[in-house]
């Protein structure tokens, strides 16, 4: 088949978007939009496939981690958040340094290769807590990778030192700290946070933080929650901010964000124990119905699909299987994700998800999780190498 027959299998709406795809010019805010508005899933799939195989060939990586949240109690109030509590509600909590660095010890006993740790703002915990949780991970497991805050909590702790964001990581890097998870972001809309997280730290200050952090040499991810009352002109504007922001690191070669992660919002179900603010059992009925309405299988495939395409300098997209849910998953893998996250061990961020009954995955499942979709999965290290067995 030559170059034009294989534009022309694509659809009016799309055969544009294939042919800036075949010679490698990058997409605009108007094919992001022409993406969003198209009915044409599998098409939009395909080239998303197809620029991940071009990168990965048919690898899909995948690590050996634990998510560990240290605390719970969180003064944000986001409204999409299901995990969040006051500190005057039974089930709240804080995790010793030492208990933090106990369950590293197990992970690592398991074979882990990183930690991913985050946890809610607490106001009453100072900067020291950070300081000696690092240290007791870095005594207890010398050679494991900490990946660890949002640039949500890095601001907070910056504001609880009196400390510049580019001093506060610094400190941190000391410590222990070996990468920064992308969580956060929501929709990098000034507009949508004021609506539903009107007390976290603005998009510019999410970006800063994740900036700060590769001139400083640090990788880093990037997310999208995406499902919870944002408009598809938002989300493209966030992929595009992001994508801005990586040029920028690029050409400084030094950090860069590793990956893109793309969130999809899992409602609070009804029976759920409140945080504190969304109580209300219509609310949440609400958030159900407008998830249905909005987002299924198709648009959270095509959203991943569409996040490869136009984050042209992103190496890896990630299908989260804890949010997206194991099955839908696996089949993102053809959709432009190369990256199957790992065996996690232990996530409390969101409900479980319909059809997901786990929040652990060993390596042999994964592999043929992967193998499933004829691809080969690779285990990787925290910075993307191959980890040789």
């Amino acid at each position: 088949m030559n170059e034009k027959s294989e534009t022309n299998r694509f659809s009016s709406t799309l055969r544009g978007i294939a042919e800036k795809i075949r010679q490698g010019s990058r997409l605009d805010f108007e094919d992001g939009m022409a993406m969003e508005k198209s009915a044409e899933l599998m098409q939009i799939g395909q080239l998303a496939e197809q620029v991940t195989r071009e990168r990965c060939g048919g690898e899909v990586f995948y690590c050996v981690n634990r998510h560990i949240h240290y605390t719970n109690i969180c003064s944000m109030r986001c409204s999409f958040c299901g995990f969040s509590r006051e500190v005057s509600q039974a089930d709240s909590y804080v995790l010793t340094a030492e208990e933090v660095a106990e369950q590293a010890r197990e992970a690592v006993e398991r074979g882990a290769t990183e930690v991913h740790i985050v946890g809610g703002v607490n106001p009453d915990l100072p900067f020291d807590y950070y300081l000696n949780l690092l240290g007791e991970i870095r005594r207890a497991c010398p050679e494991l990778h900490i990946k660890a805050f949002t640039a949500v909590e890095i601001l907070d702790l910056a504001g609880k030192a009196g400390l510049s964001i580019k001093a506060t990581l610094e400190k941190l890097l000391q410590a222990g700290l070996g990468s920064l998870p992308g969580g956060g972001a929501e929709i990098l809309d000034e507009q949508y946070f004021k609506r539903n997280c009107p007390r976290k730290f603005s998009p510019e200050q999410w970006l800063e933080v994740h900036g700060t952090a590769h001139r400083l040499g640090v990788m880093t991810n990037a997310t999208m929650l995406f499902g919870f009352n944002e408009t598809a002109v938002q989300r493209i504007r966030h992929l595009l901010r992001l994508r801005e922001l990586q040029d920028e690191s690029v050409r400084g070669k030094v950090g860069r964000f590793q990956c893109f992660v793309p969130l999809v919002y899992v409602p609070v179900k009804p029976n759920s124990k409140s945080n504190g603010k969304r109580n209300s059992t219509d609310e949440q009925k609400l958030d159900s119905k407008f998830y249905s309405e909005r987002f299924n299988v198709v648009s959270e495939l095509k959203t991943v699909a569409i996040s490869r395409l136009m984050l042209d300098n992103f190496e890896h997209v990630k299908a989260f299987w804890p949010m997206l849910g194991v099955n839908l998953a696996q089949i993102a893998l053809c959709f432009g994700a190369d990256d199957l996250d790992g065996t996690v061990q232990q996530y409390q961020i969101v409900e479980k998800k319909d059809g997901r009954e786990t929040d652990n995955l060993d390596a042999e499942t994964i592999c043929r999780l992967v193998m499933e979709t004829g691809r080969v999965a690779v285990q990787r290290d925290p910075l993307y190498r191959p980890v040789l067995s």
